[in-house]
């Protein structure tokens, strides 16, 4: 059967289409694919559906969103989703997204949770100080 690991992300992303493209794949594969990036995420085999991944195992239910909000004018990420994270599909997620998260180094953007452990590893913004 296996063991799954509860991943709950939240971030405004800075402006990519590329990068948005590759997320609307991986929430809807109904959406054309796009050219895979050159990250180890898109190595493992199940980068593609990893955000929409379920389980019985975890309380609530799945349900990760990509939405363009009016406000920022920034698509705004959530994740809330549970998987096999043999390959680390979800650190690796992390590494990849990094970079275009429209976040300050520090800030807090959610957690991951091995479902035989009761503490989760809490997820902070890796990027470079912006200038403001």
């Amino acid at each position: 059967m296996g063991m799954y690991t509860e991943f709950h992300f939240n971030a405004e992303l800075l402006p990519n289409n590329s990068v948005a493209e590759v997320l609307k794949y991986m929430l809807d594969n109904s959406h054309p694919l796009p050219i895979k990036p050159k990250h180890q995420l898109f190595s493992t085999g199940g980068w593609g559906w990893m955000l929409t991944c379920d389980s019985y195992y975890f309380d609530a239910d799945t349900h990760s969103t990509l939405r363009w909000d009016d406000i920022s004018q920034a698509h705004i990420l959530c994740i809330r989703c549970n998987l096999k994270n043999y390959d680390k599909e979800i650190q690796k997620f992390i590494d990849w997204i990094d970079p275009y998260l429209n976040k300050h180094k520090g800030e807090f953007l959610g957690f991951y949770r091995y479902e035989e452990t009761e503490i989760p590893t809490l997820i902070y913004a890796h990027v470079k100080e912006k200038n403001d």
